[in-house]
C-alpha cells in the first residue's frame, strides 16, 4: 500500500504541477505589465507559492 501511495503521490504532483503552471500562464497573459520590475515580482511570488500544496502532496515521502 505505501508504494501505491508513493506513485499516487507522484502523479498527483506532476498532475497539479502542470495545471498550476497553466492557470498561472492564462492568468499572467491577460495582464499587461509596463515595468520589468513589476514582472520579476509577480513571476518570483507565484514561482514560491506553488511550494506550499507541494508540500501536502508530497507528504507521504517524509521519514515518521
Amino acid at each position: 500500500m505505501q508504494k501505491t501511495k508513493k506513485l499516487l503521490s507522484i502523479i498527483i504532483f506532476i498532475l497539479m504541477m502542470f495545471l498550476y503552471c497553466i492557470v498561472v500562464m492564462a492568468f499572467l497573459i491577460k495582464i499587461n505589465f509596463n515595468h520589468w520590475l513589476i514582472e520579476f515580482i509577480v513571476y518570483f511570488i507565484l514561482g514560491i507559492i506553488w511550494v506550499f500544496p507541494s508540500m501536502y502532496i508530497l507528504r507521504p515521502f517524509k521519514k515518521k
